[in-house]
């Protein structure tokens, strides 16, 4: 596991260093969710929306729900391409499970995925390179104000 300072990102999953998800991959499908960079940057987040089961995301980037928190309101952008084939209830029903757990409980969405491979290479993953996106993000979100020093 990636830890730097307090925070925590787990190796065995992919980031997307632009929107701060996570992708991590269980038989065959792709669950996404926040990482903990992001939902410190966003601050408590209080409302998700998620969209149904069904939708297919056609292009990375493609709105799957929105998120608002004390300094972030807007849209949860798949990292991957593919088709909703659950949603995480637990969050739509208390958004607080993402501030408490974003790796295990506090998931979004799950993907049937289209173009994984080509996906995922657009992704971080390994501990030298999630060190390496932490570290820039943390830097860059600390001299625009957006985190504490």
């Amino acid at each position: 596991m990636a830890k730097i300072e307090s925070l925590n990102l787990p190796d065995d999953r992919y980031y997307d260093a632009k929107e701060h998800l996570w992708v991590k991959l269980e038989d065959g499908k792709a669950r996404i969710g926040i990482d903990e960079l992001g939902r410190s940057a966003a601050g408590t987040i209080s409302y998700v929306d998620l969209a149904k089961p069904g939708k297919r995301l056609a292009r990375v980037g493609g709105a799957f729900g929105t998120l608002e928190a004390n300094k972030f309101v807007g849209a949860l952008r798949t990292p991957i391409r593919g088709t909703i084939v659950a949603i995480n209830q637990k969050v739509l029903d208390d958004p607080r499970t993402v501030n408490a757990d974003a790796y295990r409980d506090g998931w979004f969405v799950e993907i049937e995925p289209t173009n994984l491979e080509e996906d995922l290479a657009g992704l971080v993953q390994g501990e030298a390179a999630i060190l390496h996106y932490v570290e820039t993000k943390l830097a860059e979100y600390r001299s625009r104000g957006i985190l504490p020093d």
